[in-house]
């Protein structure tokens, strides 16, 4: 796989976050939130290694309050960071999220509440954000249905694993992984408060994990874990439920072995929608059909690790992927089948960038 060598002279104009894992009981190898600055070509330099308790899992930029928030996975806290003008990061708290596993974070469209979903205790909860970036105490706590799904392990009860605010910021969408479910919840931007106004139940071991919209609105996708496929449904804005149209498979026919599926980032003109494949080792590019969002002409991209965890949209419009098991952020460029090394660091699991200049 290429790897970007540095050229000192190229400009920061984006940092990068990345997330890694640390426990023992994940065998994991980081060390915290590892800092790296973006160059005008996309290459990555390391600025700063930041001590971030255990296991800073998934992060969020808030960038209006210059401020980084992170989940710690398999515990029972969030916590706050501010950057400074280059982008460096400084604790700013933790806070309990009252409930265990935290794995995904979102923040509100009114930009007042942090919103987190509580894998194993199956609840999604609000944490105000304050002006000086850090966090206030939980406001509101939702849980979800606890219905369980099919498989023994991954499904004794609802497992939320995202929150993500469909494009009007009117609709909250929840992922559960543990009930065969989409959700659909209703934020009170004043209150902080959560209602649960829909639910889409999904065929049993699917377990959904993660969703994009496209940016109308009218289409979502949502990967699903445990049956390794993509589902393509319409959006209903206004009442703010899923309508399922189509399953699509994330693997070859060919490919037999164990896999789940995991992340999912639609480029920016809603062309391509990728998707990472844990076991396969990939990143799966589709075709999207303007009108109707159906899924065409796959492409296998491998992603140079076994457990491409984490996938997202990095700056200059790339799909930036998260090696857990390889140590190696990558990035897969608009319309390439070619993956490039970033940086190697310790059980990379989350990357989230900003793009003001740093300099």
């Amino acid at each position: 796989m290429p790897y970007f060598e540095l050229d000192v002279s190229l400009v920061d104009v984006a940092t990068a976050y990345v997330g890694c894992r640390t426990s023992v009981s994940r065998q994991a190898r980081g060390r915290g939130i590892e800092v790296f600055g973006v160059a005008t070509d996309g290459r990555w330099t390391h600025r700063q290694h930041v001590p971030a308790g255990e296991n800073p899992s998934f992060l969020v930029v808030d960038e209006g309050r210059r401020a980084v928030h992170c989940v710690h996975g398999d515990g029972d806290t969030v916590s706050s960071f501010q950057m400074n003008a280059a982008g460096l990061l400084q604790l700013n708290g933790t806070r309990s999220s009252e409930g265990i596993n935290p794995v995904h974070l979102a923040i509100s469209p009114g930009r007042r509440w942090l919103v987190v979903a509580n894998y194993a205790t199956g609840s999604v909860v609000t944490l105000s954000m304050e002006d000086d970036g850090s966090l206030g105490p939980v406001q509101h706590i939702l849980p979800l249905p606890d219905t369980p799904g099919p498989h023994r392990l991954q499904q004794r009860g609802a497992h939320p694993h995202q929150v993500v605010f469909d494009p009007s910021g009117r609709w909250l969408l929840v992922p559960d992984k543990g009930g065969d479910a989409i959700h659909t919840l209703r934020l009170d931007e004043t209150s902080g408060a959560l209602a649960l106004v829909h639910t889409l139940k999904v065929p049993p071991m699917s377990g959904p994990r993660h969703l994009v919209f496209r940016q109308d609105a009218r289409v979502a996708w949502c990967v699903f874990e445990l049956t390794s496929q993509v589902l393509t449904a319409g959006f209903d804005a206004q009442t703010g439920s899923l309508q399922p149209i189509t399953r699509t498979p994330t693997l070859p026919e060919t490919y037999i072995e164990d896999n789940t599926g995991a992340g999912i980032v639609l480029s920016a003109d809603g062309r391509w929608l990728h998707v990472s494949n844990r076991g396969h080792g990939s990143v799966v590019r589709y075709a999207v059909t303007p009108r109707s969002g159906a899924l065409s002409r796959p492409t296998w991209i491998a992603s140079g690790g076994r457990v491409p965890r984490f996938i997202g949209a990095g700056p200059q419009d790339c799909v930036v992927v998260a090696n857990e098991d390889a140590d190696t952020v990558i990035r897969i460029d608009a319309g390439s089948a070619e993956a490039l090394q970033l940086a190697s660091t310790g059980s990379p699991v989350c990357v989230a960038t900003t793009t003001h200049p740093t300099i």
